[in-house]
């Protein structure tokens, strides 16, 4: 399994290619005693480090947080889920084994039971430490090596994210490589809450929690008296089971409004994602909450060894909360307390339906035979991801430009609080997940789940690159991130970045050759991978073994665009790979044309003669446009190579 160098020569290609851009010019360090310290670019600190270095070791302290943050709810899980069902608890559904093609490709070896899915998580825990490590004064000191262990916290974390959502859809037989999952609501069924039924509302990511309770609501016939609500991860997780026990109400930004609404009877706290001030508002409210996790204490006492009655009366007496580890002991004291503290409102609280595609897990075999071929010519013009965290204002920009993207036949895939978003209705009344079909195929929309669900996207990478490579995908991360960097149209784009986790799965995917439009926000964390449009774009041809022009395909790793029609253009130009054919790259022409006409004043891209290789590559309706275009800058055709970058020196 790779520690922190041993992918550190891939690394440097990248780098190369695409070399950070930091945002400050200058900055204040208070990391040790000696600070605090002005850096800037001709002033270091007392320790000796300089800017760059300074700027992308705080990168690293955001990454390898943010796979902190994922690693632990993949441990969790993982040992909670040994404790209920046994070590050696087969991670198969439907009598077929899952394919964990992140875990083979990065630790060499395909799990079988839950106990090697602890192999995983110790390996991930022990890398991580060694990238704290990194971060302690009179350590690292330049910036390539800080940003390469960058890299390696962003691969922990989407590691991390297959181990969860692995161990998850194994034991609780979640949907997986399932088109047809079912349609759900998504809000409250418009009625007088606190009349009929008591309300528990959910908060956070561990799904073992949700599961809990919903068993304990079920075996004690209390789900015609008591609502199971949630908000986040969890909620999108909890519907994915058989009879789709908790409603999802609304995403991570939306937990004010409901605590404040007063709707909760009581209020369930997991780990992550969680507002700090959540207690206090709930005070407020003379709501109960019972947080659950040793990341998420609170202040509350520990009350995991005493009697549920007991817990639940002192809550009756308007205690503020408490603090409950034993995942059955929270169930009956939630329920309990609910049901005894079910208020008789004189308002009505109206919230709208919506209705959200349940999340389908993972993509099969057989969908990823049947796309690979168009999309590594070309012909299917892209997969794009959205994903990431509800931090914009314009929900409707996002609905449209998911559509304007499976309008013109891109492979389109979402998880996690953006899904949650996509459930709204557009402007015409209509449902996005009613109008697609949740297919893994040119025009298609499918829901992966929670935010751990982009490790499926980033599975179908692996598993493409796999097919028409015709090589294994265990412990073969270079070669796989190679294909996929020139030969994989594949992009994720995180419109609402808010977390630590949302840099950490971005860089992940980075190293694995896939590039991440954030939106407008994104540029808070610092730090961009921006290719030179202006650089030598060279890839070395596999046939000839020389250096070629392969144009700035894909021109960026992280980027971030200001508006839905700017990422719209940044996506159809990210999708763009060295080895399209003719006719994919002409597809893929008219898509960055036309969507960047929307946003420019319906100009021809400045750039457009960086991505034509040959007279072949030009879209039939902008031929003449685009031919003017290129005599103006003396272009000369070049020949389309078989690329990789690997036979290039990373210096």
């Amino acid at each position: 399994m790779p520690n922190i160098t041993t992918l550190r020569d891939w690394d440097f290609l990248l780098l190369k290619r695409y070399p950070p851009k930091y945002f400050k010019k200058e900055d204040e360090c208070s990391l040790c005693t000696y600070g605090p310290c002005k850096i800037d670019e001709k002033r270091k600190g007392v320790c000796g480090i300089e800017l760059n270095a300074h700027l992308s070791r705080m990168s690293l302290f955001t990454a390898v947080t943010g796979a902190a943050g994922h690693a632990s709810l993949a441990e969790s899980i993982t040992s909670e889920l040994i404790e209920k069902f046994g070590s050696d608890y087969p991670l198969e559904l439907n009598d077929e084994p899952l394919q964990t093609p992140l875990i083979r490709l990065i630790c060499g070896f395909k799990p079988k039971t839950l106990l090697d899915l602890k192999t995983v998580t110790s390996y991930i825990n022990k890398e991580i430490t060694s990238l704290l490590s990194v971060l302690n004064m009179g350590q690292e000191g330049e910036w390539i090596d800080f940003e390469s262990k960058t890299f390696h916290a962003g691969m922990l974390d989407n590691l991390s994210l297959e181990v969860t959502d692995m161990a998850q859809i194994s034991t609780f037989k979640f949907p997986s490589n399932n088109p047809t999952t079912p349609i759900v609501e998504y809000g409250m069924r418009n009625a007088e809450y606190g009349i009929k039924k008591a309300a528990i509302l959910c908060i956070g990511h561990n799904s073992i929690t949700g599961i809990e309770i919903m068993q304990y609501l079920d075996e004690n016939n209390l789900s015609e008296k008591i609502d199971l609500y949630g908000l986040c991860c969890m909620a999108t997780d909890m519907s994915r089971k058989d009879h789709h026990g908790m409603r999802i109400i609304g995403n991570q930004s939306d937990q004010l409004k409901f605590v404040r609404s007063g709707i909760a009877d009581v209020i369930i706290l997991d780990s992550q994602c969680i507002r700090t001030d959540i207690l206090h508002h709930a005070m407020k409210m003379r709501i109960p909450v019972i947080a659950t996790s040793q990341e998420c204490c609170l202040g509350l006492i520990d009350r995991t060894g005493d009697k549920a009655e007991d817990i639940v009366d002192g809550l009756m007496q308007k205690r503020e909360g408490v603090l409950i580890f034993d995942k059955k002991k929270i169930a009956q004291v939630a329920a309990e307390t609910s049901i005894r503290r079910k208020k008789i409102p004189n308002f009505k609280f109206q919230i709208p339906n919506y209705k959200i595609r349940v999340g389908r897990g993972a993509i099969s075999d057989i969908e990823i035979k049947n796309v690979a071929p168009p999309i590594i010519m070309g012909e299917i013009p892209g997969i794009i991801g959205i994903f990431g965290c509800p931090n914009y204002q314009d929900k409707d920009g996002l609905i449209e430009l998911t559509k304007i993207l499976i309008n013109r036949n891109y492979i389109v895939t979402s998880g996690g609080c953006v899904a949650i978003d996509l459930a709204e209705s557009d402007k015409d009344g209509k449902f996005l997940y009613e109008e697609t079909a949740s297919i893994f195929d040119g025009g298609g929309f499918a829901n992966l789940g929670s935010c751990v669900s982009a490790s499926h996207l980033l599975g179908a990478a692996i598993k493409i690159a796999s097919v028409m490579l015709k090589r294994s995908i265990d412990g073969n991360y270079k070669e796989i991130a190679d294909y996929i960097l020139n030969r994989v149209g594949v992009i994720i784009i995180i419109w609402g970045p808010m977390s630590q986790k949302a840099y950490a799965t971005a860089t992940g995917a980075n190293r694995l050759g896939i590039p991440v439009i954030f939106g407008s926000k994104g540029g808070r964390y610092g730090r961009l991978m921006k290719g030179d449009m202006n650089g030598s774009w060279e890839v070395t041809d596999r046939r000839s073994k020389k250096a070629v022009f392969a144009g700035p395909t894909p021109a960026h790793l992280m980027t971030t665009a200001d508006s839905p029609s700017e990422a719209l253009a940044l996506a159809a130009k990210l999708c763009m790979r060295p080895n399209d054919t003719s006719k994919g790259r002409q597809i893929k022409l008219k898509n960055y044309i036309e969507l960047h006409k929307l946003y420019s004043d319906n100009r021809l891209p400045e750039d457009i003669y960086l991505f034509t290789r040959t007279a072949y590559d030009i879209p039939d309706e902008y031929r003449n446009e685009i031919r003017l275009r290129l005599e103006n800058v003396n272009w000369k055709p070049v020949s389309i190579p078989d690329p990789t970058i690997l036979m290039r020196e990373p210096h």
